[in-house]
Formats: C-alpha cells, sequence, structure tokens
C-alpha cells in the first residue's frame, strides 16, 4: 500500500510540473523588475539572462509590448543650431520648425535640454551659461527664465552652473527646472581680465556650491538642500551633464549622470523625484559601463536605458536596461549592436525600438533593432557643436502662461 501510495503521489507531481518551454515564454512575458526577482525561486530560472532562446524571446515582448507609449508623440531631429525637422513615424522628413530667438542677437545657439518633453514644452539652454527659455513649439511660445538667486554674486565672484534635469510634476501642473552652481576664487589673470582691484579676498567663496530649482508656477527659485541626499558620498559633478544623451526625464523623475567616489570612482544614475524632491542613486555595474565617459541615456519602451561603447573604427554598441531605481543589480544588458563601422556616437532613440546614430561625417542614420537594419535619412549634423540629436516631442496647445498664473 505504501509503494503505490508513493507511485500514486509521484504521478501527481509529475503532472502539475510546468515544462521549460512554457514556463520561459510565460517568464519572457513579465516585467523586467519581477523577472529579476524570480531568479531565485528556481534553479533553472536563475541564468536565464544567460539563455539565448530566453533573451530573443524576452527582447520581442520587450519592444512590443511598449509601443502605445508613444501614441500621438512626434521626433525632432535638431540639424542646425535652430532648425529642427519632424520625423514621421517612417522617420520621414515632415516639416520643418525654428528656434526662437527671444534676444534677436545673431548667431544665437540655444540646445535643447535632455531628450525632449512628451509635455509639449521644451527647455533651451546655452553650454557656455546665460539665459534659458522654456518654448512651445506647437503655439510658437516662449518664456525667458529669470536669473537664480545664487547668481547675484558681485564681480569678484566666479561661477559655473550645469543644469541637472527638466520635467513635468503632474501633481501641482508645473513645470520644473534643476541646477547646480559652482563658485570658484578669481585668479590673479582673472582680475586683471575683469579690470578687478582692491579684491577682498576675504569675502570670496572657495569651491562652495548650491543647488536650485525653478517652478514655473510660482515663477521663482528656491534653494535645494542636496547635501542631505549625498550625505556621505563624495560626489564628481560633470560640467557638461546638459550635452545630449547625459539627462532624462521618465516618469516625474530626472535622471543624470554622476561619479561616485566609494571604494573606487563608479558610474551612477541620480533620479530626482520632481514631485517629492527626493533623490535616489543607482550604481552602474563595471562590467555595463566602459566607455570613455558617461554612456548615453534614452528611453526605451518606458525604460532607463544607457547605451555603452569603446570608441574605434568599428564600435560594438551595449544596451542595458534598468529594472529598478536604487538596485544595481537590476541592470540588464539586453541588446549587443555592431560592431559598426564609421559610426561616431548615439543620439536618441524613437518610437518603434529605434536608436539613431551619427557617423563621422554628420550623416543621421537610424537602427531598428528589431530588424537590426539601419537605415540612412539623408540629413546632416554636426557632432562637434552637439548638432544631430533626435528628441522625442508631444504638441501640446495650451499656453505656457496658463501656468504661470
Amino acid at each position: 500500500m505504501e509503494k503505490s501510495t508513493t507511485v500514486t503521489s509521484e504521478k501527481k507531481i509529475s503532472s502539475n510540473c510546468i515544462n521549460d518551454d512554457l514556463s520561459f515564454n510565460i517568464l519572457s512575458k513579465l516585467p523586467l523588475k519581477s523577472l529579476k526577482r524570480f531568479g531565485c525561486v528556481c534553479k533553472s530560472w536563475a541564468p536565464l539572462f544567460e539563455n539565448p532562446h530566453f533573451m530573443s524571446t524576452f527582447r520581442s515582448h520587450f519592444i512590443s509590448n511598449h509601443q502605445s507609449l508613444y501614441n500621438d508623440t512626434s521626433l525632432l531631429l535638431q540639424v542646425t543650431g535652430r532648425e529642427f525637422h519632424i520625423l514621421s513615424d517612417d522617420n520621414e522628413l515632415e516639416n520643418t520648425i525654428n528656434l526662437p530667438n527671444p534676444f534677436q542677437q545673431e548667431d544665437l545657439f540655444f540646445n535643447i535640454l535632455g531628450s525632449g518633453s512628451i509635455t509639449g514644452i521644451l527647455c533651451l539652454h546655452r553650454y557656455q551659461g546665460g539665459p534659458i527659455v522654456f518654448w512651445n513649439p506647437s503655439v510658437q511660445e516662449f518664456k525667458v527664465i529669470p536669473p537664480s538667486p545664487g547668481e547675484s554674486v558681485p564681480r569678484y565672484q566666479l561661477f559655473s552652473t550645469v543644469i541637472n534635469g527638466f520635467g513635468y510634476d503632474h501633481v501641482r501642473d508645473d513645470y520644473k527646472l534643476i541646477k547646480h552652481l559652482f563658485y570658484t576664487s578669481p585668479s590673479s589673470r582673472d582680475c586683471e581680465d575683469l579690470g578687478l582691484h582692491d579684491v577682498p579676498w576675504k569675502e570670496v567663496l572657495d569651491c562652495e556650491s548650491l543647488w536650485e530649482i525653478y517652478s514655473l508656477r510660482t515663477n521663482s527659485w528656491k534653494k535645494l538642500d542636496m547635501d542631505v541626499c549625498f550625505e556621505g558620498i563624495s560626489y564628481n559633478f560633470s560640467a557638461h551633464s546638459s550635452l545630449c544623451g547625459q539627462l532624462l526625464f521618465l516618469d516625474g523623475k530626472c535622471h543624470w549622470w554622476h561619479y561616485v567616489h566609494l571604494s573606487d570612482a563608479e558610474l551612477a544614475l541620480e533620479s530626482f523625484d520632481l514631485i517629492s524632491e527626493v533623490l535616489c542613486t543607482t550604481l552602474v555595474p563595471l562590467d555595463i559601463h566602459f566607455v570613455a565617459g558617461a554612456p548615453h541615456l534614452v528611453e526605451l519602451s518606458g525604460f532607463i536605458a544607457l547605451i555603452s561603447w569603446i570608441y574605434s573604427s568599428t564600435p560594438t554598441f551595449d544596451i542595458s536596461i534598468l529594472g529598478e531605481i536604487g538596485v544595481k543589480e537590476s541592470w540588464i544588458k539586453l541588446f549587443i549592436v555592431g560592431p559598426l563601422s564609421c559610426i561616431h556616437k548615439p543620439v536618441g532613440s524613437g518610437k518603434n525600438a529605434d536608436i539613431f546614430f551619427i557617423q563621422e561625417d554628420g550623416e543621421i542614420v537610424c537602427l531598428n533593432l528589431s530588424t537590426q537594419i539601419i537605415e540612412e535619412l539623408d540629413v546632416k549634423g554636426d557632432h562637434y557643436r552637439q548638432v544631430g540629436q533626435v528628441l522625442m516631442y508631444k504638441e501640446n496647445f495650451l499656453s505656457i502662461e496658463r501656468i504661470n498664473h
């Protein structure tokens, strides 16, 4: 009797088991965050990301499941300092729009901050400092942002500005801008160039900094107590964090790169929540980040993605996805593209699993991750002036001033 019972139980267990093919198919449809956590449930699930068959299925679901996120969005391709092309869903050139010239200056060069805007308002800025402008291309309206209190310093006090994020606070229906100011003491040569004499050196701040955030709704700046967020960690703030591919706004958070000095210098993604004004740090594994400098930051199928590579005549590009903010282990290398000849660097992402690159000759090309086909757009940019970036954009026919009242 005991033997019969044992055999019956074994048959029952066997009939309730799910074979690997079926379980892999189910798992490939799960969100990345859940999939990472399920690796400890079953021994055969742990090495899923090393299984070529599973990864191929997972990539297909990953790309196809999130295309609705880009309904009613357009792509803007910057081709000169002030000229943009609107791209169709087939990456055809549909229309041309020009950046405004609110200060009526000759050769006024602005750039778009971050990766664009799905809420209709773009932030224009200049790398060498100066005014910041909010622009709505749909109604051809712009607003010049007032200088912050941190910029009101004596002539003998020098400072530089790094813009770390721009985005939309959906709770307060407000657009916000984050920046970091660095103060330095002038040298004798600086004083000579500025025509300064009798500088009160005791009053000059040395190597201090200040964080500020701007609100369009109140049209004002306020100081951010970011020192609390960074307590116990030393940061090397990049002077170029506002360049193309260094900033991203997604899901109410502004994201940017920093190098963190712990036991050794490590790349970190900083994520600042515009609603709660809380900062979260996500370290990047060294096996993912191997480019000389910060990798390119993009949105891919609704996820934060980084593109890393090593400069060469035929570079190979790795595309990694972040499953959960704050969790270093949730990064996963999802796509390997290349080697590609004559490619200089990535310049943005598109709707249909498209990644845009600029070639050494300035030509803009598009690679579709699903088909691995590269398409030329017959448009040239200028990678030396950061021109050639591709931005997400969604039309908004509401006035900027409606928020500023």
